[in-house]
């Protein structure tokens, strides 16, 4: 494996054409089954796994990648999301590897386009954006789907409130081209804590627990009450059933999917306070749609314990200072997601409609042609 060490911090400023996907392929003359067979590698996507991720000191990144029919894999890097050929490769290697590329920050976000010799491009960059007073603000694509599609990157987001957003941070969040800003919190949360958006960006409120009477619906009250109890894990349990039987949550739920699918002006961030519990179930729904496979979705769900170490830790700390009348330990249940919160949603979906898919369908009320349109929206390379 070599690599190119000629890179430099500029080279992520490089103004990068991005060239349609199928002009980094090669046909051959065949005829019949074999040519169908050639067909559909060259519009296949041929890495099994791929990741890029911002080393611990900022310094460049670590990309990673599978690949075992790609032959020869070259990595461009670039700000665009769609992808960049152009220019030198900044590493390239064999059908799998791991490659340091030195001299790249966090911002502007930085994309990865790997080209392999057979089949087409796939674009990555660390799903993290690093914002400091967003720190569960993440990308919810570059994951690869049961059938061999990969859920593009940069164009759907999950994040934390935004209430507390600082100028850079804000400024960051407009060069992702943020172009709707879903709202997912109760009326309480929002009057408390209203959200800053970026310019250009429009808001739109679609309240999950309008519904629910109880914790769910911003009585912190009833919600305080259960932490105190150490009651917090079947709290939690029970809202991520809510979150598939309340009918303002599938209501809610229902506009997201459609609004993901109508946007044409740029990227979607969707959030609530945490970003993990609503917002937690609304990526698992977008992730399962796509075809994302389930361990997949409860990985991306636990990540938001890592995301939120600090945020929590801090939290926490705080809740001691003032005197809590109660064990602050009890918090560490409600302030982190646990595979059985999930799990509890999951089965309601069993329960009530048999399948993610009849959720889908019958409980959010998506027609054939919206998923459809959702996925050839979202999802890159051919099935199979």
């Amino acid at each position: 494996m070599t690599m190119t060490h000629s890179l430099r911090a500029t080279a992520i400023a490089l103004s990068l054409t991005a060239l349609p996907l199928a002009a980094c392929t090669t046909t051959t003359a065949q005829s019949g089954p074999a040519q169908a067979a050639a067909a559909t590698q060259e519009k296949a996507i041929p890495f099994t796994a791929a990741s890029a991720e911002l080393l611990p000191d900022g310094s460049g990144y670590r990309v990673s990648w599978q690949a075992p029919d790609a032959g020869k894999v070259r990595i461009f890097a670039g700000t665009d999301p769609n992808g960049g050929t152009t220019g030198t490769p900044v590493a390239e290697g064999l059908t799998s590897g791991t490659v340091t590329v030195p001299g790249i920050g966090p911002a502007p976000r930085p994309y990865f386009t790997l080209v392999p010799e057979r089949g087409l491009p796939l674009v990555v960059s660390d799903r993290g954006l690093h914002l400091s007073t967003v720190p569960n603000w993440r990308d919810i694509g570059g994951y690869r789907t049961s059938d061999g599609q990969w859920v593009a990157m940069g164009k759907i987001y999950r994040a934390d409130q935004l209430d507390r957003v600082n100028d850079t941070d804000l400024a960051r969040i407009a060069d992702l081209d943020t172009a709707v800003v879903i709202d997912l919190r109760t009326n309480s949360e929002r009057t408390r804590e209203p959200d800053r958006l970026p310019p250009n960006a429009r808001g739109l409120v679609l309240d999950v627990a309008a519904d629910s009477s109880g914790s769910l619906g911003g009585d912190m009250r009833e919600a305080m009450a259960a932490i105190a109890s150490g009651k917090g894990a079947e709290m939690l349990t029970a809202a991520n059933r809510d979150f598939v039987s309340l009918p303002s949550a599938q209501k809610a739920y229902a506009a997201m999917l459609r609004e993901l699918l109508n946007e044409d002006k740029g990227a979607v961030v969707y959030h609530c306070t945490a970003g993990k519990d609503r917002t937690g179930w609304a990526t698992a729904v977008i992730l399962s749609l796509l075809g994302v496979p389930r361990e997949t979705i409860t990985a991306d769900y636990l990540l938001s314990n890592a995301y939120l170490k600090e945020k929590n830790a801090a939290t926490a700390a705080m809740f001691k200072k003032s005197g809590a009348p109660f064990d602050v330990s009890y918090l560490e249940p409600v302030m982190t997601v646990r595979p059985e919160y999930l799990q509890a949603a999951f089965d309601e979906v069993e329960r009530k409609y048999g399948s993610m898919d009849a959720y889908i369908r019958q409980g959010l009320g998506l027609t054939d042609a919206e998923i459809a349109g959702l996925k050839q929206k979202y999802l890159t390379g051919s099935a199979g």
